[in-house]
């Protein structure tokens, strides 16, 4: 049997989270959860309330700004867990409160128990294109603070990376094998200039894991995909998805979907499940 941790980052919709995190939970799973400090005591509060019977560990919370490093800060207090625990476990799959499984947990387990021990994230060298005139250079070479209320402020150092990393880019969230993880867990606490400079850097949760592992002994080891299905194509993006959206989802082949918002539309999760199990 694949043991998966999932880590999962949330800040809002106490109810999603629980119904996301039931769904994952099964035999060989473990689930660490990161709350946002800026979500108030009493959604905290409601989040352990209703996940009191399953086998939750909530991380310390800290605030966490869109751009700046808490969501990555988030991620390495989830993997530390993990490891520090000795909790058994084959991968880490990083999540959020708003993404969802699209098939049930034991196929999931069993997906990844047949690659072979590969990881999955998607990853690109920069200069990558899409990411404006620089290519996203400007992400790293600049210096960033960001504050509240996305108070984005950016110095044009022209900074390098410590030990001479190329710079790669990619999505936020991924699926990484024991190796891999075991292999960031020991690099950042043997390069704690790696993580200094990254708190400087703009969005550095499509930046840190990629750099880390793709200048790393394990690169061929990665598969350049997620196994997300997430819609950059509507406005805001990424998407919210709805029952519209079902047939698409379940047909990409992946594992798992984002970002869903029950206020929005509160029977696609339902729909999921009915026709997930299938």
């Amino acid at each position: 049997m694949t043991r998966i941790a999932y880590i999962v980052s949330a800040y809002k919709l106490p109810a999603q989270l629980e119904r996301l995190l039931r769904r994952l939970d099964g035999p060989g799973v473990s689930l660490a959860v990161h709350v946002d400090r800026k979500a108030a005591r009493a959604v905290y509060d409601e989040m352990v309330a209703r996940t009191r019977d399953l086998d939750v560990h909530f991380l310390p919370r800290h605030v966490s700004h869109w751009g700046g490093f808490g969501h990555v800060q988030a991620t390495l207090k989830g993997i530390d867990h993990v490891v520090s625990e000795q909790i058994p476990f084959d991968y880490v799959v990083l999540l959020t409160g708003q993404d969802y499984p699209l098939r049930p947990a034991t196929t999931i387990a069993d997906e990844l128990g047949a690659s072979g021990g590969r990881s999955f994230m998607s990853h690109w060298r920069l200069p990558y294109p899409p990411w404006g005139p620089r290519g996203g250079h400007d992400r790293h070479e600049d210096w960033h603070l960001i504050t509240y209320r996305r108070l984005h402020v950016a110095v044009p150092l022209r900074r390098r990376l410590p030990l001479g990393l190329e710079p790669f880019g990619g999505g936020a969230y991924w699926c990484l094998s024991r190796t891999a993880v075991d292999f960031v867990h020991r690099f950042v606490h043997a390069n704690p200039e790696v993580v200094r400079f990254f708190r400087h850097v703009f969005v550095p949760d499509e930046l840190f894991f990629q750099t880390i592992l793709m200048n790393s002994p394990l690169r061929a080891e990665i598969e350049n995909d997620n196994l997300r299905f997430i819609d950059w194509s509507r406005e805001p993006a990424p998407a919210v998805l709805r029952a519209d959206d079902v047939e698409a989802m379940l047909g990409s082949g992946k594992l798992f979907a984002r970002k869903f918002d029950v206020t929005v539309d509160e029977h696609v999760l339902d729909e999921l499940d009915r026709r997930g199990n299938r």
